[in-house]
């Protein structure tokens, strides 16, 4: 397996010296927006003041222009791997890639029509901030950044709810806020398209269909004991794995609250429910977690909110795969494919997947299996995975020297206080893909050049009609044969 491994490294060579262009590419990029973070203080501190100097009326300033790039200097890269000394220890990641934070935040240009509190807000928005810096948001969108805004969303909502009694905004205020927001997050060096990359919109602040919108409705028609005790602290291994015990309690509250709009609640469970419905119990769902995040406050609301939806991101692989069809003609039809030709396909089809974002080590196993799957249907029997020495790091983004990183299934941020920005990688990130057999009868497929031939039927009625006109016929004969020898007589 050693030489497998020390071959196909060998025949990524070329290709990865074109990612490593690109890679080295993007960290120019993030050095020319970036700069040391020790050397301008505390970003923290930088975010908070930025906050506390934004007036909540409109802003008499113009509108900053778009930053400028000075000429790159050499960026500092990840040191090299740590190899593992025997079978006894982990597979050690490679230290995480450090990016120096922001220098020189703009003033944001507030409408002064939103209600919210952002002095409040500050913590929360400085890690939204980091969680999704530009232009390294599109890497990492998926994992960290959208479930971070998500939960800033959450929470301002909840925070709102303090003092207005309502647990969501009208359409108008909405559209200010959610504006306000992004301006805010952009002067902080966050990517400026979220909206677009984590498809949210203004409509995420609002009630949506859900029937209760306000503080005091919800707390008559619940046990708000029984849901503070289920979700003031969430264990993200029990609530993910074993029993969820708080998206179970905010389900069947969310249910009971839709249920005050479209009649009785029995039918709103399981797959019969119309999508109108659904839409309902999405809705009062999210007016729930935002009741929660007040009585939580933001950051113990943070960290819950973060858990909970980190649940609901390691069930999906969110990485988009290509016809895979070069891969099944390359390895297909054979338990026994050639090593070189195959090999060479299905590294130069994951060269192009490794190109489009970080991914967890949960969110690596579904990729795998929904691949594997993919192959077996186009007639690829044999464990390629294993043939090529596959590893799950190999589906996830790749640094420097072709060091694949896999984050944690348990949720993470990419900013420090101190280091500026890291990603922390997971240790047992070198883990072979599991070629996980999905079907259950063999795939037939015109990929092999064969496909199953099946010989049209005797036709039963064609066989049944000649077999009962032969017993008329032989019938017929003996009867005429008696009459001719009777008339004889």
């Amino acid at each position: 397996m050693k030489g497998m491994k020390g071959w196909r490294s060998g025949l990524r060579r070329p290709q990865m010296s074109t990612l490593l262009l690109l890679y080295v590419g993007l960290l120019c990029q993030l050095r020319g927006t970036f700069s040391i973070g020790h050397q301008h203080g505390n970003p923290i501190e930088v975010g908070q003041q930025l906050i506390q100097d934004s007036s909540p009326t409109p802003s008499k300033l113009p509108t900053p222009s778009p930053p400028t790039f000075d000429t790159p200097t050499p960026f500092p890269t990840a040191s090299p791997p740590v190899q593992a000394s025997s079978g006894i220890f982990p597979f050690m990641a490679p230290p995480p890639l450090e990016i120096p934070v922001i220098t020189n935040p703009s003033t944001p240009e507030l409408s002064g029509f939103c209600p919210f509190d952002f002095s409040t807000l500050e913590g929360t928005l400085i890690r939204t901030a980091g969680d999704c810096p530009a232009p390294l948001a599109l890497y990492v969108g998926s994992v960290i950044c959208c479930p971070q805004l998500e939960s800033l969303f959450q929470v301002s909502l909840g925070q709102y709810s303090l003092d207005s009694g309502n647990l969501g905004l009208n359409v108008t205020e909405a559209e200010y806020c959610f504006s306000d927001t992004q301006n805010l997050m952009a002067s902080l060096g966050a990517n400026t398209s979220l909206g677009d990359l984590c498809a949210a919109q203004p409509a995420n602040l609002t009630s949506g269909l859900c029937p209760v919108t306000k503080v005091s409705q919800l707390e008559e028609m619940i046990n708000t004991t029984k849901l503070l005790d289920a979700c003031h602290s969430v264990d993200p291994l029990k609530e993910c794995t074993e029993e969820p015990t708080c998206q179970s309690q905010v389900m069947d509250v969310a249910t009971q609250m839709a249920g005050q709009l479209v009649g009785d609640p029995g039918q709103l469970n399981g797959s019969a429910v119309p999508p109108g419905e659904q839409q309902v119990v999405v809705d009062c769902k999210n007016m729930v977690l935002a009741w929660l995040a007040s009585k939580l406050g933001p950051d113990a609301a943070n960290t819950m909110l973060r858990n909970l939806i980190s649940c609901r991101v390691n069930k999906e692989c969110p990485l988009e795969f290509r016809d895979p069809m070069p891969v099944a003609k390359a390895c297909g039809c054979s338990s026994t494919p050639s090593i070189a030709t195959c090999c060479r396909a299905i590294d130069g089809y994951l060269l192009e997947v490794q190109q489009q974002m970080l991914i967890t080590n949960l969110q690596a196993l579904r990729c795998v299996t929904f691949l594997a799957s993919m192959l077996q249907n186009m007639s690829v029997f044999a464990d390629i995975y294993s043939l090529c020495g596959i590893d799950l790091k190999d589906f996830s983004l790749q640094g420097v020297g072709g060091q694949g990183c896999l984050l944690s299934s348990l949720p993470s941020d990419i900013m420090s206080n101190v280091t500026g920005i890291d990603f922390t990688c997971d240790l047992n990130d070198n883990i072979a893909a599991p070629w996980v057999q999905t079907l259950k009868t063999d795939a037939a497929y015109s990929v092999c050049g064969r496909p199953p031939v099946a010989l049209p039927a005797i036709p039963e009625s064609s066989t049944a009609s000649w077999s009962i006109d032969f017993r008329r016929r032989n019938f017929l004969i003996m009867a005429l044969c008696v009459v001719f020898i009777i008339s004889k007589l």
